[in-house]
């Protein structure tokens, strides 16, 4: 039914793809699509881009995902907008998984590097930090009801602590090259991704304990403990963020 795609953008390529297949009709309302892992072959591209592609669909509210069951097609060729805005803003956005790569290969220098040069004053406000994303934290974990009240600040706050130790590693030029991915965390395709995964019971407390992992092994000048412990976070989030079995 699908061609392997070619190019860079592998998602964006896929979501064409699924879309055209709706306009003429090949897809249509209560389809189910293939598990990823089927999908991932008939694409010829990883699993990773699977997941990408398959929530920026549900984002553009062309599929429906339910969960132990599968994603669904939501829509017939006759309801599917020809173009739209978010379509616009999901092909301007970065790949997720392109950012994830760039964050596991700086993100652990730069945590070293803070836990040998960020001063006392750095410390204490990479303290605040944490201590704000953990009470967002909690306030999510209280009452998931009211989740879209807090879960955009705490994005943003995961965000700038992150951030706040790359200005702590006091290198500008790694700093400046981090800073532009760490923007790119604002982008509408990872937050899509982030939201599924913050919410999947366990997450938050998890992230929380990694991230005072980091905040205690920068503050106790442990440069190789930082380095292992951020790195190990990173790779959590890509086992969350890419490698779920929840559609099989």
């Amino acid at each position: 039914m699908f061609e392997h795609v070619q190019n860079q953008k592998y998602y964006m390529q896929i979501v064409d793809q699924i879309r055209k297949g709706i306009l003429d009709g090949r897809l249509k309302t209560g389809d189910r699509l293939p598990p990823e892992r089927e999908l991932a072959k008939e694409f010829g591209t990883s699993r990773a881009s699977i997941r990408e592609a398959l929530s920026a669909l549900e984002l553009l509210g062309l599929i429906e995902c339910k969960i132990g069951q599968g994603n669904f097609i939501r829509m017939d060729s006759s309801e599917i907008p020809i173009d739209g805005e978010l379509m616009r803003e999901l092909l301007r956005n970065h790949s997720p998984y392109e950012i994830y790569e760039s964050r596991l290969e700086i993100e652990p220098s730069l945590a070293a590097l803070a836990a040998v040069r960020a001063n006392q004053k750095e410390k204490d406000g990479l303290y605040q930090h944490f201590r704000k994303l953990h009470s967002l934290g909690d306030q999510i974990q209280q009452d998931f009801s009211k989740i879209e009240d807090f879960i955009e600040d705490y994005m943003e706050e995961d965000r700038k602590f992150h951030l706040f130790i790359g200005k702590c590693a006091h290198n500008s030029v790694l700093f400046m090259v981090f800073a532009g991915v760490n923007l790119m965390m604002k982008e509408t395709s990872w937050k899509v991704l982030k939201r599924k995964n913050i919410t999947r019971a366990g997450n938050i407390r998890k992230y929380e304990r990694e991230h005072e992992a980091i905040y205690t092994s920068i503050r106790e000048r442990k440069p190789d403990v930082a380095r292992v412990k951020m790195r190990r976070h990173i790779q959590d989030i890509e086992k969350d963020l890419f490698e779920g079995n929840n559609h099989n």
